[in-house]
């Protein structure tokens, strides 16, 4: 039924029909009081109502009398499920006020209604008519009897799950999902969810159809393997804590806990001598005489063994290896097989040291190969096996109800067991052949979870295409070609150079796919070499997607890493717009919006934005700024919105700041000369879209130089200067670092900008040396900048730091030389590389790239000297980008790693990679938009290229060829779905992607009523009942003030917790010597020291040992008081006036805007800490710990009340080390087994004082968070305290997680 019949919008169902009421009367208009009513209809009559509801409001101890007429009549129309979902809200959240001495609810009517609203809005089932019987027109159009009132609140949607569960209880456990309308060019109305016919006869003669007995046989398998640990018979409160610690929860998790190695039993060796000492073995033993513990015995080659019992001195121990002795010895015959490690002695004797198994010799058969699991205290190899064998009888009982993916002549082909078979013997196999990674077992089992990966990430691509913002869009003046679009062609004259071949061929497959094609969103990588003009082509294609909108969306939005990258694109830009606006009638405008432009400058800057009218368009160019909360959340409620968003640098910007901008936009364009891995593996798995820009731009010659050569760069480069030549000199660092990188002490200096500025100076004068880095203030850095591209000038070098990688454009510059070139990434080495021999530089002068690096180091790290040479062989960006992707792994697809191997439940990349292109196409079979074949590693066996080829010879019929729900191999993919998800992951694994599967097959109108009941089963079984919440280790009960053994606190230690729907959880000790783990060193200056009543003004952290400038985060907040105690202020030298206006910083040297809210600086810093991990877990560090975690945590206790859900620190950070705490330990100040005498223990250990005492010096800035974060890095990496990560492993105090 189309928009607007039937009662029912483009929002479908309850959703639009069932607009729950917002304060106005409820009921149509002469309707009378529903307390005075004398309607003789039953529905309306106010004592039937109550009483219809009466076990509702005694089950939440809620009164009739609280609520008014519209409220009963509302909740009388409901289920009573979603009735009682909206009571159970209002009385948590009454009494939630109550606890905290918060203002009561208002007016508890409204409040609920809005409950009911939000729940209704979960559901897309059409209304039933009994709900449209007080129906009224107004402006021509039907509503429902529920209107919307703008003075109540806005509600926070449900989440989810939520959202899943209300949405059966409405529908009755059928559900209808909501379909977005295809993208046309040609204006006609777009097929929306009220459209999808239930057709018959679509399904292929293949697709055989499932019974609900099957259905409900399946998903009793399901429910068994989510099963509580504990549930499992022998398991106790302690033995599952010991399970949890192994991230074993259900016992589908112990399905994927798959032994860490095998021992080979069967094989019986003759001679000890057979086996490497150390090894484990199996012997046919000669039994002699016992002495003492020991028996010596003698195996088949005449060796003598002895085989030795010792189980502590105490009187069990000494009972069992008595007992132990005996069995070995008064066996029925002279001889007993024994198995378990051989090992030589000093004295030349062969042991068994308490060996594992002694049987008889007629038992030879009972011997095997024996899986080995990883255990936890408190767990054994049998407690683990007899859990093993549990799950693997559900398991292979749902696996054989299943189809199997395969046919059986494809996997005999392969050698390949039956799924079901795979996971059996993954975990007893039958020879050790098939223990291996590479075995055929695991292979299978790799395949149909990379298969079920790519399915993920093809549904990923179809959501991201066909859902957001672009579903209500209509391009009003669509051109099939940017030829044909006069204000393109009228940019293109106005350019003041000619586009190139290779910029025309890419903006044709640009346009093809924002302005020409059907396939919803364009989510495209443009991928080109630095200098090869991406930014034209961005510029190009976003007037092209303003003027296809016809007013309907007027924004461009452009995100770069830096200000100066950002301020050159503004200049570029504006050169553009001015000439294009001289011939043509369209007003142009461009804004610059970076971290800088606060207060009233950034509101202009928005107001603007929301001021633009037709004949306009706006380029909004910014840094990280543009996808911070605040101005998200602007930007999406813009009338005008983005017509297309473009990353630029994307290799630069985080997953999630990628995402943020991007959500906002029509469109979406990504631009690098090297992509980040993560992104790669999005190009190879066809999630976005690839263009390659090629370029004719110079060859550039690159040497590797070792550093002690430096006297001969010199002298080279001194000659290169007369010539004509100019130079980029890059240096890692500003300052000396006291130490080098592996903390062993010896005093390294490495190359900084300040000594080699002043070495230059003196060899080649100061005259024709300039200098850069990202601490001197902006107006210096532009001035220097200014003078060494002045061809007038007699600068001739150019020294700095990374901070030339973008957004310098020099073209006289031809040489670059790189210190320390290994301790760069080949993405950072490229795009330095790219500063030299751009467009309109002198052609007499060749291009010279010299990277100066400590070769003997590098050869110790191949990956470093890999990088190096990698640059050597090649110019290209495209093959530089594909280097690193193999280098460092591809990143995680659905996640936010953007490099490194993400490994799966059995699938381990680096073993598995050859069978990538195959799962691709095999797992994108039943999704329409094409997948890019992949060119992966050269493949170690044949079967990738066996499948790829069955799946040709079979004409693309395949087994998910029918996704839907009814049928039997859509039922089977939304199962394996549920068996291979992740548990952290659910929703996304899981939920979300079945949901997408009855979206996709609603768009193509294949539902039938079967498919949406079994939809709405699978649904509601994997919804309900799921453990996904940690129970609290019993062990830890007691120190968090709640009852030993109680499987669930009783009542949490924090009142700000018992808000919250969660569980407390945890997290695991860190192994701080050897677990790969990022430090940061985090301060925060307050207004006092009490967490109730005082605030934090800065927040500063420091990613530990790192000398990049970008590594080091500080943000002032404006806390919500009148003013900054003055004492405050004398302390810190934080002003009220700086925290309000802004000013200039001292402590970092630069210009700083108005400070920010405690909560967009709390998730900038979540952001910055995530970005930099990389996957690895994040250690917190500060002086006085305690004191920074108890104000942060008073801060997000705030925040919390008053939305009712804030971050924790448990969800970014795994533990915190106290300073404080480490310098007391006496170790530090003993000269005992240290090689010189150490300091005298100081009498204070404030911070300040400890520097003063190691370093004889003040802290520069000291009480700015920022100082002091750097001087606590000091300390800790200084000469006294090394070792200290083995002081810290003792001390770290693990955060507690709180699971919503």
């Amino acid at each position: 039924m189309g928009a607007g019949t039937g009662g029912h919008g483009h929002r479908g169902g309850y959703s639009a029909a069932f607009n729950l009421g917002r304060g106005r009367s409820l009921i149509s208009t002469g309707s009378m009081s529903l307390h005075s009513s004398s309607s003789s209809s039953n529905e309306n009559n106010p004592s039937s109502i109550i009483d219809s509801l009466s076990s509702i409001f005694q089950n939440n101890d809620v009164s009739s009398n609280e609520l008014n007429d519209d409220c009963l009549l509302a909740l009388s129309r409901c289920p009573h499920p979603v009735a009682d979902i909206a009571l159970k809200a209002y009385v948590k959240q009454k009494i939630r006020r109550e606890t905290n001495g918060m203002d009561k609810i208002s007016d508890p009517s409204k409040y609920i209604i809005a409950v009911l609203r939000n729940t209704m809005a979960a559901s897309t089932t059409p209304l039933p008519p009994t709900m449209r019987l007080n129906s009224t027109k107004k402006n021509g159009q039907e509503h429902g009897i529920f209107e919307e009132d703008s003075d109540l609140v806005h509600m926070k949607p449900l989440s989810p799950k939520k959202r899943i569960l209300a949405s059966k209880y409405v529908t009755g456990k059928t559900q209808t999902t909501q379909v977005p309308a295809n993208h046309n060019s040609g204006g006609q109305q777009s097929r929306g969810t009220h459209d999808v016919h239930e057709r018959k006869g679509v399904l292929t003669a293949n697709s055989e159809q499932v019974t609900m007995d099957y259905v409900d046989k399946c998903l009793s398998c399901i429910t068994k393997l989510e099963r509580p640990i504990i549930q499992l018979s022998g398991v106790g409160p302690k033995t599952e804590a010991a399970f949890h610690s192994l991230g074993i929860f259900t016992l589908r998790d112990v399905l994927w806990h798959f032994p860490r190695y095998f021992i080979d039993r069967s094989h019986i060796r003759k001679s000890v001598q057979n086996v490497v000492d150390g090894d484990v073995g199996t012997f046919l033993l000669f039994v002699g005489e016992p002495k003492y513990n020991t028996v010596t015995c003698t195996d088949e080659a005449g060796n003598e063994v002895d085989v030795t019992y010792f189980y502590g001195r105490s009187r069990q121990g000494m009972v069992a290896a008595s007992a132990a002795i005996r069995k070995l010895c008064n066996g029925d015959s002279d001889s007993m097989i024994v198995s378990g490690k051989i090992t030589n002695t000093e004295a030349g004797r062969w042991m068994l040291f308490n060996p594992d198994v002694v049987i008889s010799p007629d038992k030879a058969d009972s011997l095997g190969i024996e899986a080995v699991y990883s255990l936890a205290s408190g767990l054994s190899q049998q407690k683990v096996s007899t859990a093993v064998k549990e799950a693997l009888v559900v398991a292979c009982e749902l696996l054989k109800l299943l189809p199997e993916s395969l046919p059986d002549d494809l996997l005999a082909k392969l050698h390949w067991p039956k799924l079901a078979d795979a996971f059996a013997l993954s975990h007893k196999p039958t020879s050790m052949e098939g223990t291996g990674l590479n075995s055929p077992v695991r292979q299978r089992i790799a395949f149909e979870e990379l298969s079920l990966q790519q399915t993920r990430l093809g549904l990923s691509r179809w959501n991201l295409k066909h859902f957001g913002v672009t579903h209500d869009l209509q391009l009003k003046n669509p051109h099939s070609s940017w030829k044909d679009s006069p204000l393109v062609i009228a940019a293109v004259s106005a350019l003041p150079f000619n586009l190139t071949s290779y910029q025309e061929k890419c903006l044709d497959e640009l346009w093809n796919d924002a302005i020409v094609g059907n396939d919803g969103k364009m989510l495209r990588l443009l991928q080109g070499d630095v200098g090869s003009g991406k930014t034209v082509l961005a510029y190009l294609l976003g007037l092209g997607c303003v003027e296809a909108f016809q007013g309907g969306r007027q924004i461009v939005a452009l995100m770069c890493p830096t200000q100066l990258l950002a301020s050159q694109h503004v200049q570029t830009i504006s050169e553009y717009a001015c000439r294009l606006q001289r011939a043509s009638g369209w007003n142009i405008r461009v804004e610059l919006l970076t971290g800088n432009v606060v207060g009233k400058s950034r509101e202009n800057v928005l107001a603007r934005l929301e001021a633009t009218n037709d004949k306009s368009i706006f380029f909004l160019v910014g840094t990280h700024a543009l996808a911070t909360p605040d101005i998200v959340s602007r930007l999406m409620q813009l009338s005008s919105g983005l017509a297309l968003a473009v990353v630029d640098e994307e290799q630069r910007f985080g997953v999630r700041q990628r995402l943020a901008l991007t959500k906002c936009a029509a469109h979406s364009l990504f631009m690098s000369a090297t992509p980040i891995p993560r992104s790669i593996s999005l190009k190879r798995s066809a999630l976005v879209d690839f263009t390659v820009l090629e370029s004719d731009s110079r060859s550039v010659a690159t040497t590797i130089v070792s550093s002690d050569m430096i006297e001969s760069v010199l002298s080279v480069l001194g000659s290169k200067i007369q010539e004509g030549s100019k130079c980029f000199w890059v240096v890692p660092r500003i300052v000396r670092s006291g130490a080098n990188d592996e903390g062993d002490g010896d005093s390294v200096t490495r190359p900084n900008i300040i000594e080699r500025y002043s070495m230059l100076k003196k060899k080649f004068g100061e005259e024709r040396i300039c200098h850069v880095h990202g601490k001197m203030a902006e107006h210096e850095r532009e001035e220097q900048i200014a003078r060494f591209s002045d061809p007038s000038s007699e600068a001739a070098v150019l020294v700095g730091t990374t901070v030339i990688e973008v957004g310098i454009d020099i073209p006289d510059t031809n040489i670059l030389i790189v210190e320390d070139a290994d301790r760069f990434g080949l993405s950072q080495l490229h795009q330095l590389r790219g500063r030299i021999g751009r467009a309109g530089s002198r052609p007499d002068l060749k291009c010279n790239c010299i990277l100066l690096s400590n070769v003997t180091a590098a050869k110790q790290n191949p990956a470093s000297l890999t990088r190096l040479q990698i640059l050597q062989k090649t110019n290209k960006g495209e093959e530089i980008a594909d280097a690193d992707f193999y280098l460092r792994g591809p990143g995680d697809m659905l996640g936010e790693l953007q490099s490194g191997i993400k490994k799966g439940r059995v699938v381990d990349l680096e073993n598995h990679w050859d069978l990538l292109d195959a799962a691709t196409q095999f797992g994108r079979s039943f999704i329409s938009s094409p997948t890019e074949n992949l060119r992966g590693a050269p493949a170690k066996e044949d079967a990738s290229d066996t499948i790829v080829s069955w799946i040709a010879e079979r004409n693309a019929t395949k087994f998910h060829v029918n996704a839907n729900a009814a049928s039997k191999q859509g039922f089977s993919l939304r199962i394996m779905m549920a068996l291979f998800a992740e548990r952290k992951n659910f929703e996304v694994d899981c939920i979300e992607v079945i949901n997408t599967l009855q979206n996709m097959a609603a768009s193509k109108g294949e539902q039938t009523h079967n498919d949406k009941t079994i939809h709405a089963k699978i649904v509601e079984a994997f919804s309900n009942d799921r453990n996904d919440v940690q129970s609290l280790n019993p062990i830890m009960l007691d120190d968090l003030g709640t009852q030993r053994g109680s499987e669930v606190p009783v009542r949490p230690l924090k009142p700000n917790l018992a808000a919250l729907n969660t569980q407390l959880s945890v997290e695991k000790r860190l192994n701080l010597i050897d677990e790969d783990v990022m430090f940061v060193v985090l301060d925060c200056e307050t207004t006092g020291l009490d967490d109730k009543t005082c605030h934090i003004i800065q927040l500063a952290a420091k990613i530990l040992g790192s000398d990049d400038e970008n590594d080091l985060f500080s943000e002032y907040i404006l806390p919500p008081i009148d003013r900054i105690p003055p004492q405050i202020e004398e302390m810190t030298g934080i002003t009220d006036e700086f925290l309000r206006n802004g000013g200039f910083d001292l402590t970092l040297g630069k210009e700083r805007g108005t400070a920010r809210d405690f909560r967009q600086v709390y998730l900038d810093l979540q952001i910055f800490c995530k970005e930099r991990a990389n996957g690895r877990s994040i250690v917190f560090i500060a002086h006085n710990a305690k004191f920074d975690v108890r104000m942060i945590n008073g801060e997000l206790r705030r925040w919390r009340f008053s939305d009712g859900r804030s971050p924790m620190l448990g969800e970014t950070f795994t533990c915190y080390i106290d300073t404080l705490q480490l310098f007391r330990n006496g170790k530090w100040w003993r000269a005992k087994h240290r090689r010189e005498p150490a300091l005298p223990r100081p009498s204070s250990f404030s911070l300040s004082e400890l520097h003063s005492h190691v370093f004889s010096e003040s802290i520069t800035n000291s009480h700015n968070a920022a100082g002091d974060v750097k001087a606590l890095e000091r300390l800790l990496l200084s000469r006294p305290f090394i070792g200290w990560k083995t002081t810290a492993n003792e001390i770290q105090v693990p955060f507690v997680r709180v699971d919503i």
